[in-house]
């Protein structure tokens, strides 16, 4: 269950800025049992990045166009982190957009998720526990040796439990796709990345080499992770490896199989009392999701018959399936909280999470 992927194709949009780039709340996690946390590697075996280096389009040469890479966009700067590279470092310590963000990845559950390293008066700076908690990472953090999980984005053991993290919205992309849309994006960069960490060549380091996704073949397996694996998965009829878009609205979780997005493009929603549409671009699995309300009014989209890049609404304007930005004016919708994720993970999580089906 594949969190989701927007491809934006074909032409590229000049795009009005917002002035500043919310963080959403996320609500606290529930509490943990502390023995439900497996510890798999110890803290720093797979070293976060901190203060990262990037390339421009132009010079990222290395990069292919059909990479996976988290697109983030914040006050008007757009950076995109390979997946390639994420998956050997799982966090990312940056600076985007004036904003101190963590750039997370869990290539076990493929999940994507980007933080505000703000707490209260603390700027945090997060390293990979070695730690897991139903197959998903677990975070810590340097300032406080706090333990946080990804998928709840809160602190599950330390001086930080219970406290919530806010999510910075970002999509899990093509390269194509970001670097189409944000032409003045800046990528982490392969190159200096693998000279700061000696990470060779796929050939003498396959592991390690940002080459490829080191977890390619994992992905195509039927694993569903590394702990308890073998569990049956009965909440929502989850099935190893199949993707989901997980929504998670005023503590309403909904799952979105991606089968039945790749059917629909288009799903117009109601999570709790908020109104969302949910966009979907099948020949990159990619989708987004943001509250459909725009100027008082709830409006119903459906997909562009001319290009699977845009939806159109009830009025006939077009909006970007990547951001939910207005082609016409200066409109952009507000997105909600979306997680991708594979199914055992969503619903090792959120056993209560309904799951949407298509109606006829």
């Amino acid at each position: 269950m594949l969190t989701l992927l927007l491809s934006v194709s074909c032409s590229s949009l000049k795009i009005a800025e917002s002035s500043t780039t919310q963080a959403i709340p996320l609500p606290p996690p529930p509490p943990i049992d502390p023995n439900s946390i497996f510890t798999a590697l110890q803290p720093d075996s797979i070293p976060a990045i901190d203060e990262p280096k990037f390339d421009t389009t132009v010079n990222a040469t290395d990069m292919e166009a059909d990479e996976r890479v988290i697109g983030l966009s914040i006050n008007g700067d757009h950076r995109a982190y390979p997946i390639n590279i994420l998956s050997t470092h799982e966090i990312v310590n940056d600076v985007v957009g004036g904003q101190p963000v963590a750039v997370t990845w869990c290539p076990l559950c493929y999940s994507a998720l980007v933080f505000s390293r703000e707490v209260d008066d603390l700027v945090l700076t997060f390293g990979v526990s070695g730690k897991l908690l139903e197959n998903t990472l677990v975070m810590f953090d340097r300032e406080t040796n706090s333990l946080w999980s990804q998928l709840y984005g809160g602190g599950i053991k330390g001086t930080q439990t219970g406290t919530s993290l806010s999510v910075f919205p970002s999509t899990l992309t093509t390269w194509e796709a970001w670097q189409t849309q944000y032409p003045d994006s800046q990528v982490l960069s392969k190159r200096q990345t693998c000279s700061r960490f000696d990470c060779g060549t796929y050939s003498s380091n396959p592991r390690g080499s940002y080459e490829v996704d080191p977890y390619s073949s994992y992905y195509g397996s039927t694993d569903a992770g590394i702990v308890n694996r073998q569990i049956p998965r009965e909440a929502g009829g989850a099935q190893a490896k199949k993707r989901v878009l997980g929504v998670r609205i005023a503590g309403i979780a909904q799952a979105y199989p991606f089968e039945v997005l790749a059917d629909k493009r288009i799903v117009n929603d109601t999570v709790g009392n908020m109104d969302v549409v949910v966009w979907f671009e099948p020949s990159s699995q990619t989708g987004t999701a943001f509250q459909r309300e725009v100027n008082g009014r709830s409006l119903t989209f459906s997909p562009d018959p001319e290009n699977s890049a845009y939806f159109v609404d009830e009025t006939g304007q077009r909006w970007v399936g990547l951001d939910g930005t207005a082609v016409n004016g200066n409109q952009r919708l507000t997105p909600v909280i979306y997680t991708p994720a594979f199914d055992f993970g969503w619903y090792g999580y959120f056993p209560e999470s309904s799951t949407y089906a298509s109606t006829p």
